[in-house]
């Protein structure tokens, strides 16, 4: 027993038990928010420097496998204007609508890269696909690198393919798009620059799942529940002291 003041603290064998298994894991969630939010900080802050820089060539990374998230590129090419995608499920602003990945063969090279060009709405009818202009001329890109998903989850068997183009597709799985198209693919998406006219809607954000502040405030949570737990073992194992009059 120890005594603070006008209480005697006298803990408890259970409440003692409980207290000290829940209260470590309580904190441990908390400074894993922590270091969670100083990782993704970091992510914020390096694609940040990234979106500051003069955009590169595309053509002269050595290895596209190794491109950084969101690098300002540029690359020159022709589009394949015959063999378009349709990325299904996109919105914006509420409205359900697609994203246009058409293939860019890249000038003086047998490469082909994916080219995100925007989104553009549904219709009417999912059963009327919707009119995709562009141009077979030879276009200069100024582009973000967006590197594909590394693993899908898939509900359900492939996209069924249909005969004729463009062709809806519900994920970008690179090697599946490569079956459809009949030729290689490189390991990168380009975001077209909100500025070419040959692009649609572009809203280009950086996807990051739960922000730094959000796991700050996780963490806070964490804590909180923490010196919660602390306070109310303090509580119902003090009594205050009895003076006799």
């Amino acid at each position: 027993m120890m005594r603070f003041g006008a209480y005697d603290f006298s803990p408890s064998l259970w409440p003692t038990i409980v207290t000290l298994l829940l209260l470590p894991v309580l904190t441990g969630f908390g400074i894993w928010q922590l270091e969670r939010a100083a990782w993704k900080q970091q992510m914020v802050d390096s694609h940040a420097d990234r979106a500051r820089r003069s955009p590169v060539a595309l053509q002269s990374l050595h290895d596209y496998r190794d491109a950084e998230q969101y690098t300002r590129v540029f690359a020159r090419g022709y589009y394949d204007m015959e063999h378009q995608l349709l990325l299904d499920n996109r919105t914006y602003e509420g409205y359900a609508g697609y994203h246009v990945l058409t293939p860019l063969r890249l000038d003086e090279s047998d490469k082909t890269v994916l080219v995100n060009r925007g989104w553009v709405p549904v219709g009417k009818s999912r059963a009327i696909l919707p009119d995709i202009p562009g141009t077979t001329g030879e276009v200069l890109v100024d582009a973000t690198i967006k590197l594909p998903p590394q693993k899908l989850f898939r509900l359900g068997a492939m996209d069924e393919v249909h005969e004729g183009w463009p062709q809806v597709v519900q994920q970008i799985e690179l090697s599946e798009l490569e079956e459809r198209l009949g030729y290689p693919l490189e390991p990168l998406i380009l975001l077209l620059d909100k500025d070419d006219v040959f692009g649609f809607i572009r809203d280009w954000k950086p996807v990051y799942g739960v922000t730094p502040d959000k796991h700050r405030a996780y963490a806070v949570q964490w804590f909180t529940l923490a010196a919660v737990l602390l306070m109310i073992y303090i509580g119902v194992n003090s009594k205050r002291i009895q003076r006799e009059p």
